[in-house]
């Protein structure tokens, strides 16, 4: 008879009763948790060793695990610190991406983006992986294919919010692309001399370069993004891109006038305008027809628009202004005359492009 029978036997004859042995169930970790365990332990030796001393035997013994268990998941030390360095990076620049995206403005957008993306100093960890990622990118195929990808996806945020502020009448850029391009490599540059060389600048410096290259890229001033990050009113000065694009639509309009070409008046308004000049008339295609009908009266027109201004909602695409124009003009009987008058606008943004959706003519001098 065995000890654990011999002991059941006695305790059956002293009454003892017995339930099941129960045994605590360990409930093992997934491959994908054990990967994912691997990887984050991976990144901290890597942030204390660098890339090039971490050894496969350092990550197992933080781990308490063999070796052995390490290559199951990985087959060699250059994938390992690949998909580490992934891992790390990605969670980074979803977590940049989630605060951009939440900024009201493309401005605030950009400025995010430039706070977020300056090291916070020469002792930014994260900054420090992603140097001597692009140093072990020299030697690691693996690393350099991902190291590459990350710059791509970076550069691509970065034209995603100039797209964004094209649209919304914020900026002018010509090639978002290209800019983008220009705005991460120079961070890259100066993030090397910052993070790995002491007293080349403070951060406020680093900044303020970051800024002034941003801003010319989008057509604005620098104090326009740092300003960006402060509560804004929804209704005030426009943007320098939006102030140029209402200036020049106003432009539009003149020079159209002058040519009395009404298609081209038509093409600067939204479907649903109204133009008021004494008489209201409703729709694009009416005005069309109406200033048509008006411009073959004249031999020759020419209308100046000397002062402007402007209050726009730049989130919701919406403005208002007030033009003061002088008009020359000769009609066909002979009769030369010179007026001014006050038009009141209001403006929409429509697929990216400013638009008249009302004008008013108050007359301040009748010929």
């Amino acid at each position: 008879m065995t000890a654990i029978s011999l002991l059941a036997a006695v305790g059956l004859r002293r009454g003892w009763r017995y339930g099941p042995i129960a045994c605590a169930q360990v409930k093992k970790p997934t491959v994908q948790q054990r990967r994912a365990e691997i990887l984050e332990t991976t990144c901290e030796v890597v942030i204390e060793r660098g890339f090039a001393a971490t050894r496969i035997a350092d990550v197992a013994k933080r781990l308490e695990v063999s070796s052995s268990l390490i290559h199951y998941h990985f087959d060699s030390k250059e994938q390992l610190l690949a998909e580490a360095f992934a891992h790390y990076a990605q969670k980074d620049v979803a977590e940049m991406e989630a605060e951009v995206e939440a900024a009201p403005t493309a401005a605030a957008q950009l400025e995010r983006v430039i706070q977020n993306y300056v090291p916070e100093g020469s002792d930014d960890v994260e900054w420090m992986l992603w140097i001597d990622g692009w140093g072990e990118a020299l030697r690691n195929p693996m690393m350099r294919t991902i190291s590459q990808e990350l710059d791509e996806q970076s550069a691509a945020l970065v034209e995603r919010v100039i797209r964004h502020g094209i649209d919304s009448g914020e900026f002018v850029c010509t090639d978002p692309a290209a800019a983008a391009m220009r705005l991460t490599s120079v961070v890259d540059g100066l993030a090397v001399q910052f993070a790995a060389h002491s007293g080349m600048m403070s951060r406020d410096q680093f900044i303020e370069h970051v800024r002034t290259l941003a801003a010319w890229e989008v057509g604005l001033e620098p104090e326009d993004l740092s300003a960006s990050a402060a509560p804004r009113a929804s209704v005030g000065a426009p943007s320098p891109a939006t102030e140029t694009a209402l200036r020049r639509l106003v432009s539009q309009w003149c020079d159209a006038s002058m040519r009395r070409d009404a298609g081209a008046v038509a093409e600067l308004l939204t479907d649903d305008a109204v133009l008021d000049t004494g008489k209201v008339i409703s729709g694009r295609e009416a005005i069309r027809t109406a200033l048509h009908k008006s411009f073959a009266a004249f031999e020759w027109l020419v209308q100046l628009a000397p002062n402007a201004v402007f209050e726009v909602d730049e989130a919701e695409g919406a403005g208002v202004g007030r033009v003061m124009v002088q008009e020359t003009s000769k009609s066909k009987r002979g009769a030369e005359s010179v007026s001014f008058a006050l038009y009141d606008d209001r403006f929409r943004r429509v697929d990216g492009q400013w638009r008249f959706a009302a004008r008013t003519r108050t007359p301040l001098r009748r010929p």
